[in-house]
């Protein structure tokens, strides 16, 4: 299997898996996007490039594979050299881009032609204004979908801003996810289910629950509309299958909230008496809340299941990121998870496997195995505390691409505050079944 350029150590890739992973990722993405670029040499438009995944959302800019406007496919022409490539390519960057972005480079040349040689160079967008120095070049670019352009003055006075806002706080987007979804509660006990205004009806307050939010780590300002409501519903509904097979199966209901500036949607399912929630704001921010208790059949034992918690925090990512796709963010953010669990007990069968509780990718139709963990993910402990929290710093493409290592962090982070203990590479692998699954 070919190496991820953007998330794999490609340090550890020899020379010829390094440039089969060029090869098919030029074959697989022949145009440019928001993320990556093709440069068939290193000069300037190379460091207008650079510059500009600095200034936006970081990147992969690919050296030695050729695109023109006008072709539909890549061309795989490696550098014409003798000598090393990626000394000259660092050099460069480090002599005319100020401050110096986080990068790294990767350096291959075409099997048996050791004068073909390739760069792939990836950029970290880390805040900070980075100014291109060489003379006769602009002294600040950005990524605008699939190319670098100079910025204009909005776009600068952006950038001005951003870079003040993180050094005076440096946690905010920290701070804001954590109470955005302490903010975000659940509630059990509707007296009137099965009214046209059930969400009007007498409720209380879950004492459980699971509430998780992501934050952008650069303030945007969105004008929210009942397009934004709308796409968030079906985000919601491709993600989260059980969510319209309920509504279809009247076992379920739903109903939606607005302010100036956020939107939330609510499910709740009548039988079980469980509620979710999802919220999203006009700065970018999504956050979502669900119950966590559930009745174990035919006894009155309160119970809690961590298969439901591992993928509630896999389906979030995923509805996360396909939100910030569609409002074209593809920064940095941060997350933050909050967990309640008085008088719970962990959902297990007699031989030690952890059972799902309140499965939202279930369809009715659908007949498949139950999701479920092994017996030894988990070292439970005894005598558990019944809160935990965890957060995260990630981008929208460590969570697209390396979800599952992001969701076991949070996991396992969740599960030592509780007082368990986990192992790690079982429960990575249990968590990418889950996430296939």
């Amino acid at each position: 299997m070919a190496h991820d350029l953007f998330t794999d150590d490609l340090s550890r890739a020899n020379n010829d898996e390094l440039f089969s992973a060029i090869d098919e990722f030029a074959k697989a993405q022949p145009s440019e996007g928001w993320r990556h670029d093709y440069t068939a040499v290193w000069g300037d438009s190379a460091l207008e490039k650079t510059a500009a995944f600095a200034n936006t959302f970081g990147g992969l800019l690919i050296v030695g594979v050729s695109k023109p406007k006008q072709d539909v496919v890549c061309k795989v022409v490696g550098v014409d050299s003798q000598v090393e490539l990626k000394t000259a390519v660092a050099s460069s960057i480090a002599a005319n881009i100020s401050p110096t972005p986080f990068y790294e480079v990767f350096e291959c040349h075409a099997p048996g032609q050791s004068n073909k040689r390739f760069c792939v160079v990836r950029i970290r967008s880390s805040g900070a204004l980075h100014l291109l120095t060489k003379k006769g070049l602009k002294p600040v670019y950005v990524r605008n979908e699939d190319e670098a352009r100079p910025a204009d003055a909005a776009q600068l006075r952006r950038l001005i801003d951003r870079e003040r806002e993180l050094r005076t706080d440096p946690m905010r987007a920290r701070q804001q996810a954590m109470n955005l979804a302490g903010a975000l509660i659940v509630y059990r006990g509707y007296r009137e289910k099965d009214s046209p205004t059930w969400f009007y009806s007498g409720c209380t307050p879950s004492p459980t629950y699971l509430q998780i939010a992501l934050t952008p780590s650069e303030p945007l300002i969105l004008e929210l509309d009942r397009s934004h409501e709308v796409s968030l519903a079906r985000l919601v509904a491709e993600v989260y299958p059980r969510i319209n097979d309920g509504l279809r199966q009247n076992v379920a209901e739903s109903a939606e909230s607005r302010r100036a500036n956020s939107y939330e949607y609510v499910w709740y399912h009548k039988a079980c008496d469980y509620e979710v929630r999802w919220l999203i704001n006009g700065d970018g921010s999504v956050a979502n809340a669900c119950e966590m208790k559930r009745a174990e059949t035919g006894t009155d034992k309160a119970l809690w299941s961590v298969v439901d918690l591992a993928t509630d925090i896999v389906l979030f990512l995923k509805l996360s990121m396909l939100w910030w796709q569609l409002i074209r963010y593809f920064g940095d953010g941060h997350l933050a998870v909050q967990l309640r669990l008085p008088g719970l007990s962990l959902a297990r069968t007699d031989d030690g496997i952890y059972m799902r509780g309140m499965d939202l990718t279930y369809q009715t139709a659908a007949r498949r195995k139950p999701l479920s963990m092994e017996a030894g993910v988990i070292l439970a402990t005894a005598r558990p505390t019944d809160m935990a929290g965890a957060d995260v710093r990630l981008n929208y493409f460590s969570a697209t691409t390396d979800s599952t290592r992001i969701a076991t962090s949070l996991l396992n982070s969740l599960l030592r505050c509780l007082g368990h203990a986990a192992v790690w590479e079982l429960l990575e692998e249990n968590v990418r079944l889950l996430s296939a699954g």
